[in-house]
């Protein structure tokens, strides 16, 4: 088996919690397979009294990602996520961004290191082909250690694959 990956990395921009990703491709060699994304840019209102209280905020989009077959071979696919981020400035830490897929209740903590979104088993004009979900985020928030500011961060959503 061999292994190919194809990463997209994401940058940050300023005002309120700004997220964005900024797309780099790659060649797969001979087994090709494309990754969509929409709703790169991932902002969060700012927090209530009512968020405080709950102890989180909700961005107000996610990322939708799709992966789609060009060639017919048998492939596995992996989405995975993490932080190109130490932390989320003015003293916040990386870990209080969390996400989670749309289909799953667990939010998990965003890290350094990449962490499976999801996988799945692809053939082209078949079996998941394409296939698709939704990343969303939220910001833990604390009322004695979160001040006042702007707080941005980079990720980085990666497609990678092993074929046979």
């Amino acid at each position: 088996m061999r292994a190919v990956q194809r990463k997209l990395r994401g940058v940050s921009t300023g005002a309120a919690v700004l997220l964005a990703m900024v797309f780099v491709a790659s060649p797969l060699a001979a087994q090709k397979t494309n990754l969509t994304l929409s709703g790169g840019t991932i902002t969060f209102p700012a927090p209530t009294a009512a968020d405080y209280i709950a102890g989180f905020v909700n961005s107000t989009t996610g990322v939708t990602f799709t992966v789609g077959a060009q060639t017919g071979a048998s492939r596995t696919t992996t989405i995975a996520i993490r932080s190109t981020s130490a932390d989320l400035g003015n003293g916040k830490v990386i870990g209080d961004l969390q996400w989670r897929r749309s289909d799953l209740a667990t939010w998990n903590s965003i890290t350094l290191t990449d962490a499976q979104v999801e996988q799945r088993v692809v053939v082209r004009n078949a079996l998941n082909d394409p296939w698709s979900n939704t990343i969303f985020f939220r910001m833990v928030l604390n009322w004695t250690s979160d001040a006042p500011a702007t707080y941005t961060a980079n990720y980085q959503i990666t497609l990678s694959q092993t074929v046979p």
